[in-house]
């Protein structure tokens, strides 16, 4: 049974869903259509996609599940995905944060799924702390005051974090499982927030900070960038890093309703936008088994 867990859990990744689109097959998912779904020759792809996700949602809740959940939330329910730029998997000092969000700020969101535990969280957190001022927890329901205790005995910084709690009805943003987060500047790191960033990155931000960019020799350039970087007031530094990171993942919110809501972290998270209509159509696409 936990091999068939481990295999629903690579159903919604880039290599299944392209496959899919490009030859209508894929072994992880015929694998899952056959532990999981019943008469699959009378079904299109979306239903099928819609009936492994629904089975997710009653059984078998991922990191991927709340990362869906969580894009579904904000960038349907509370924030226009016009102005706001959603990130996944981006490093921060020596920890992967799940999922940021930029839009006037930077929030940090750490996901904590019915499948994981909460031994590094305490680290995790701390590292964020060295780029964002906001930080939060998404976690189970029931698994939320456990959390907030853990973090409140963390001192400052741990009460400033945001605690979010995912309920049998996937709702996040209510004020019966929700602990907001609260600034917290004390930590941020010039050299984490820096490194963050691509080259052409720090490059926009020197520039329009300085009006110009360093002139030396290539294997000192990077040091070179970074000590001006740290010449920058560093909320100020922070700011103009945050306006880079929001040009990442551009789509627009016509694209965006588009995706079927199942599909919308995998489409918008690894760069598949530009086969909307190619995921479109599969979705209404009889299914058949080879």
């Amino acid at each position: 049974m936990a091999g068939n867990g481990k295999v629903i859990n690579r159903v919604f990744s880039r290599k299944v869903i392209e496959e899919i689109l490009e030859t209508g097959q894929n072994s992880v998912f015929n694998a899952v259509i056959t532990r999981y779904i019943s008469d699959p020759n009378s079904k299109t792809y979306g239903q099928i996609l819609s009936e492994i996700y629904c089975y997710l949602s009653e059984s078998n809740r991922n990191e991927y599940y709340y990362t869906n959940t969580l894009l579904n939330k904000l960038l349907v329910g509370k924030h226009n995905v016009n102005t706001t730029t959603a990130l996944s998997q981006l490093r921060i000092g020596a920890h992967i944060a799940d999922f940021v969000m930029i839009n006037g700020e930077g929030c940090v969101y750490e996901i904590k799924s019915d499948l994981d535990n909460f031994e590094r969280l305490a680290d995790q957190l701390y590292d964020y702390f060295k780029a964002f001022s906001k930080v939060s927890v998404l976690a189970p329901e029931h698994e939320r005051d456990r959390v907030i205790d853990m973090l409140d005995s963390l001192g400052e910084w741990g009460e400033s974090v945001g605690v979010y709690g995912l309920n049998d009805n996937d709702v996040i943003f209510s004020r019966l499982n929700e602990r907001k987060p609260k600034v917290y500047n004390d930590l941020l790191d010039y050299r984490v927030i820096f490194t963050i960033l691509r080259k052409r990155e720090y490059e926009n931000v020197i520039l329009s900070y300085f009006g110009q960019l360093p002139n030396v020799a290539p294997v000192f350039y990077f040091k070179e960038c970074l000590k001006l970087f740290k010449q920058i007031p560093i909320l100020k530094a922070q700011e103009l890093a945050f306006k880079e990171l929001k040009k990442r993942n551009r789509i627009t919110k016509t694209s965006f309703e588009i995706i079927p809501s199942e599909l919308k972290a995998v489409t918008y998270f690894t760069k598949l936008s530009y086969k909307i209509p190619n995921i479109e159509e599969m979705w209404h696409k009889q299914y058949k088994e080879v």
